[in-house]
């Protein structure tokens, strides 16, 4: 297992020491959300599809447009995507 050490400003390492049994797990479930954004900034400009957003983000399609909604992007969809969405509902 690797090991890093990381500076951490004195008012935030308060506010994380409620946490410090489960640092690893914050640290992975930032990780997480920072691969969300990422994707979501280059499938919002246009540079890549749903799809690849949502492998870049490790998420399925359909968590990736939820996702996508959530933060107030509108997917974009191919009419052979429309048709399989009603298919799917």
């Amino acid at each position: 297992m690797a090991k890093t050490s990381v500076e951490i400003p004195d008012q935030k390492m308060a506010e994380l020491e409620a946490y410090k049994d489960r640092l690893g797990e914050l640290l992975l479930l930032g990780l997480s959300q920072v691969k969300i954004q990422e994707a979501l900034l280059l499938y919002q400009r246009g540079l890549i599809s749903i799809g690849r957003a949502a492998e870049l983000a490790d998420l399925t399609e359909q968590e990736m447009v939820h996702q996508a909604r959530i933060v107030g992007i509108q997917p974009r969809w191919s009419k052979t995507q429309v048709q399989e969405e009603i298919v799917q509902d």
